[in-house]
């Protein structure tokens, strides 16, 4: 193996430990992501993990990017293992990022898809289960990052990567950059290899029913092999209207990681942009405003041909016939990570579309502008005006699988983009 060319920077170093578990599920558990799945798991095409970077500046100041290999990370997930790190740990909750791979091919650790995916209760039942492991494994490979601290060198670097296509009808906007941020040790060995993709992480076809981290595991894999004893976490961009291209075939989720993985491989035998110590993160709760639910719609739907409207709106009946007051906003946590002058990481909450990383890159400055989504929550897309108008899956009818009452009000756009504002703002306060 090459060894990478290790700079030292005037004023301080930088420190990383990493650590990772494998959270492949020992029993048959319903797979997330596809509703019209109709068996559990059977087997295990490639394992799944969960693995923790932890970054310490020159003041010891500290970041920590968790990557799973999940559907998604749910606030209430993020927050058990953030509290029960924060037992032995002192790290404040806006330095902690918890990235989802967005695998259609894990478990499904959702409780509240248990309706809108037809779940059945033996099923159903295993959820809560699971994700109490899922608490004190990751927190477990949290703590054991940060005992393993020692001085490296940050660098990033750029590539790129070509199977992710729009899946929306007459929409071109792509997003094929493939960031990277290289942390090497002091002897030159690679410590740890973070990078990310905007593309859905379903090349799988659904009837394939094993555990499999799908494309991105098997990049994973690549970028592993090529650099012994390093760990790779893959952090999903800006993905939700990307889809691979082609897909539906185990075959096909191992010629992308290929690509993928080779891509970075390749990137990494380049001059890197070193990293300078500083750590600066800040997060805020986004409110997004849900339009109201009419009678007129819940009738309309009821008597609809529409299997996931009749299903959405007997869901909201029942809610109201229990007292239960429906949600008129949701509180979308974003946040921002600035590593030196280098690294600018916006994390998105959601699925946002891919002009949300052509919007951000455009307008904030920096050697590289690295906009993730997926990220320390998932409750439904975040799709831009223009998107909303046309329409679709992405515009608003994924809202009908659901527990939230209504697609966003048409402010959307404008609610997001002067949040993330705000939040990198605050990044430009803090020492």
């Amino acid at each position: 193996m090459k060894r990478a060319d290790v700079k030292r920077v005037e004023g301080g170093i930088w420190r990383a430990g990493v650590a990772t578990v494998k959270i492949t599920p020992a029993e048959p558990m319903w797979l997330a992501g596809w509703a019209l799945r109709k068996e559990p798991a059977r087997g295990v095409l490639s394992d799944l993990f969960a693995t923790a970077l932890v970054l310490e500046d020159g003041r010891g100041k500290k970041v920590i990017v968790v990557s799973v290999d999940l559907i998604a990370m749910p606030r209430g997930l993020c927050d058990a293992i953030v509290r029960r790190v924060q037992e032995k740990a002192s790290v404040r909750r806006d330095r902690f990022m918890f990235a989802a791979s967005h695998t259609h091919c894990g478990p499904e650790i959702r409780a509240d898809k248990v309706l809108f995916f037809n779940i059945p209760d033996e099923y159903a039942k295993k959820i809560e289960p699971l994700v109490r492991r899922l608490v004190e494994r990751i927190a477990a490979v949290i703590l054991a990052a940060i005992e393993n601290l020692e001085p490296v060198t940050l660098f990033v670097r750029q590539t790129s990567a070509t199977f992710a296509h729009n899946r929306r009808v007459n929409d071109s906007a792509l997003d094929h950059e493939v960031p990277v941020l290289d942390v090497v040790k002091n002897d030159g060995a690679r410590k740890a290899v973070v990078f990310g993709y905007a593309c859905h992480n379903l090349t799988m076809p659904p009837e394939d029913s094993r555990y499999c981290a799908d494309f991105s595991g098997f990049a994973r894999d690549e970028i592993e092999r090529a650099n012994p004893g390093a760990k790779a976490l893959f952090i999903v961009g800006c993905a939700a209207d990307q889809n691979p291209r082609p897909r539906g075939s185990e075959d096909l989720a191992r010629r992308q990681g290929r690509e993928l993985g080779q891509a970075v491989i390749d990137a990494l035998k380049g001059e890197g942009v070193n990293v300078e110590p500083g750590i600066r993160a800040a997060m805020e709760d986004v409110t997004l405003e849900m339009q109201k639910v009419t009678q007129q719609w819940i009738e309309e739907s009821l008597a609809s041909n529409d299997p996931p409207r009749r299903v959405k709106a007997q869901y909201l009946i029942e809610r109201v016939a229990r007292g239960e007051a429906l949600e008129r906003s949701y509180p979308a946590v974003m946040q921002a990570i600035k590593l030196g002058e280098q690294l600018l990481l916006i994390a998105m909450s959601g699925e946002p579309v891919v002009n949300w990383a052509q919007r951000f890159r455009a307008e904030f400055s920096g050697p590289l502008v690295w906009v993730a989504g997926y990220c320390n929550d998932m409750y439904g897309y975040i799709p831009t005006r223009k998107i909303q108008a046309e329409g679709g899956y992405e515009g608003g009818r994924a809202n009908l699988w659901s527990v939230l009452p209504a697609p966003w009000t048409d402010d959307v756009e404008d609610r997001v983009a002067d949040g993330v504002r705000r939040i990198v703002k605050m990044l430009e306060r803090l020492s």
